[in-house]
């Protein structure tokens, strides 16, 4: 039976077991073996099984949900470490292509300064070329006229040594330039060949980047499987929620049919009453309220008020009447009493238990006992001591299951109330 078939299935149970809760309050009982009762339990017991079939599967799910989300998070933090090798990557191959704009720019001004040079070589020695020509053109008349013109030969080699010493710098100037040319000349070279270490170191940055985003691309696919995977695993769980959630509407229904159809006359009225809190101690508590509730990861409707106080798991704690009342129905069918962290779901989920009507259409349901100490059709006075807490059918802790419905007049089937409304827990 595929997943949809099977909810589609528990939805008509439920409305065959809301029908059978339709009969009117004042009616005679049915006895246990009435078909009717036969058949309803025949099909919650299927019903159980199905929600603990359900219920196995979901926790073998959980497993494999596990599994998955820890093989997508190691996937993730691959993802995360490639992304983080490719970003660091990223930062070296911009800190080169900087560094290569700057030795690009430093080339650009050098070629500058070495043509501002050679122009200044080729203007030095034009001046100096003119020099040369207009001193051949004057032969030794220039000399001799150095001499004739000296008024000493002191004053003759002065002029002499001012002539050599023009041309010698003129000649500095020009090997100056020179010089200078060189050295721009050979940082040149070592400016070219610190650009090409610097492209070459580059390029090798950006194939092994590539190579890191080839992997990254790989890791990439994987996560997309598991998260696809792992969707595929959330709505499986979402339609075993389904089932376990219907599994409960179902059981709300049988506890609906359970006083009606096996006490059949109970009491009707304005739905008022003066009740005490069935657990006698002053360290009682609410441990769940009445309201949606969830517990793991289901949520469902919450019927009572669940109390409980320290030491519950002792099973030895008396609960008592909240008030008076006449006993329609009493079990102590239930062999399970584990304590805690495990469930049967023996009496529709109420595992041992009593229910009691406190007149004016006043019904109370006391879950989850160890043992119920009350017969059916037994009339029991406010306080007396009915039964001891346990943790008997759906219960994962020992405490008390505490229910009231009312059956105001001309109601056909009983309404589920908050107890809060009636007792105070201290």
């Amino acid at each position: 039976m595929t997943m949809s078939k099977r909810i589609l299935a528990l939805f008509f149970a439920l409305l065959f077991c809301a029908a059978l809760a339709l009969p009117a309050f004042a009616t005679d009982p049915v006895a246990e073996d009435d078909p009717r009762i036969i058949e309803m339990k025949s099909k919650i017991e299927s019903l159980k099984k199905e929600a603990a079939d359900a219920k196995q599967k979901r926790i073998d799910l959980e497993g494999r949900i596990n599994e998955a989300q820890a093989s997508a998070m190691e996937v993730q933090s691959q993802v995360n470490a490639l992304q983080a090798e490719i970003n660091a990557y990223q930062a070296e191959i911009n800190a080169l292509s900087t560094q290569i704009d700057l030795l690009e720019q430093q080339l650009d001004e050098n070629e500058e300064a070495m043509e501002d040079q050679k122009l200044q070589i080729e203007a030095t020695r034009e001046l100096l070329g003119q020099r040369l020509r207009a001193m051949y053109m004057a032969g030794n008349v220039s000399t001799i006229e150095l001499v004739f013109e000296a008024d000493s030969f002191e004053n003759l080699l002065n002029r002499i040594e001012l002539v050599t010493r023009i041309t010698k710098h003129d000649n500095q100037i020009i090997q100056d330039l020179k010089d200078d040319i060189a050295a721009l000349e050979a940082l040149q070279v070592k400016l070219e060949e610190d650009r090409a270490d610097l492209q070459s170191s580059r390029d090798e940055i950006i194939a092994s980047q590539a190579e890191i985003k080839e992997a990254k691309k790989e890791v990439d696919a994987k996560l997309a499987v598991l998260e696809a995977y792992l969707a595929k695993l959330a709505k499986e769980d979402a339609q075993l929620k389904e089932i376990e959630a219907a599994a409960e509407a179902q059981k709300a229904a049988y506890a609906q049919t359970i006083y009606t159809m096996l006490n059949g006359t109970t009491s009707e009225g304005d739905g008022t009453a003066s009740l005490i809190c069935p657990v006698p101690y002053g360290s009682a508590y609410v441990s769940s309220p009445y309201g949606p509730r969830t517990l793991g990861s289901k949520t469902s409707f919450h019927y009572g008020l669940d109390i409980s106080m320290p030491g519950a798991m002792d099973m030895d704690k008396q609960i008592i009447a909240a008030g008076a009342g006449t006993v329609l129905v009493s079990s102590n069918a239930c062999s399970h009493n584990y304590k805690k962290y495990s469930s049967c779901g023996c009496n529709g989920g109420y595992g041992n238990y009593c229910v009691i009507d406190h007149g004016n259409g006043v019904i109370a349901f006391y879950a989850h006992l160890t043992a119920s100490y009350v017969a059916a059709g037994q009339t029991v006075n406010q306080g007396d001591v009915i039964g001891v807490m346990g943790c008997t059918g759906y219960s994962t802790g020992a405490h008390l299951h505490f229910e009231i419905r009312t059956s105001m007049t001309g109601a056909r089937s009983a309404t589920s109330v908050n107890p809060a409304n009636y007792i105070h827990v201290p």
